[in-house]
């Protein structure tokens, strides 16, 4: 998703026009399974397609910083933690300075929408033709599908819960008729005997 946008967007994402988008991604939690494979992938798949259309890698926005993520040190996933960190990062990353952090990826939407939050308090992302940076993130929350709507954000991430009950109820309806727990289940989404994965979809908008 995100780097498909880049494709189509690239020239007005890439701010200081030096050929390379400066990122900052926000981890979530420490050991969390899910917010480590999300800051993997996240930017694996994106480079893959970046670098398949010409372009280069994105660029971690602080050189110094090896993980290239931040992290909610409590461990909440918190908008109020991705406001202060955006905060922090736009008193010295900026237009003028010609660094911009210029694409925000974020694990879940309440971070996306904590980014949000400081762009627009230090002038971006809020329409009339302001700048605005780009952010992802995942969930698909009502508030993310609002800022979507508004044009302050970019896209999210939509687990399927439907699909989840659906394979629960039909693992529980194997188990009790004595057939194998997968049976029914399509190889696609197995991973061994024991994990099945339901695939994300993404959301750009209601029209999209």
């Amino acid at each position: 998703m995100i780097g498909n946008y880049l494709i189509e967007n690239y020239e007005e994402t890439d701010l200081n026009g030096d050929g390379r988008i400066s990122y900052v991604l926000f981890k979530g939690q420490e050991g969390n399974m899910e917010a480590i494979a999300r800051t993997q992938f996240a930017t694996q798949d994106c480079d893959r397609i970046l670098e398949e259309n010409g372009y280069e890698p994105l660029m971690y926005y602080d050189p110094s910083n090896k993980n290239k993520y931040l992290v909610d040190q409590d461990g909440l996933w918190s908008s109020a933690a991705a406001t202060n960190y955006m905060g922090t990062i736009l008193a010295q990353y900026s237009e003028n300075s010609n660094n911009m952090v210029e694409l925000v990826i974020a694990n879940n939407d309440e971070m996306a929408l904590g980014a949000i939050s400081a762009l627009q308090s230090a002038g971006y992302n809020l329409g009339n033709n302001t700048t605005t940076i780009p952010v992802f993130g995942v969930d698909a929350t009502d508030g993310a599908k609002n800022a979507i709507a508004a044009g302050s954000m970019k896209g999210t991430i939509k687990q399927d819960a439907e699909g989840m009950a659906q394979t629960m109820v039909k693992v529980l309806d194997n188990y009790v008729n004595g057939r194998t727990a997968t049976d029914g289940i399509s190889s696609d989404n197995l991973e061994g005997t024991r994990k099945v994965n339901i695939p994300y979809a993404q959301y750009l908008g209601d029209d999209k």
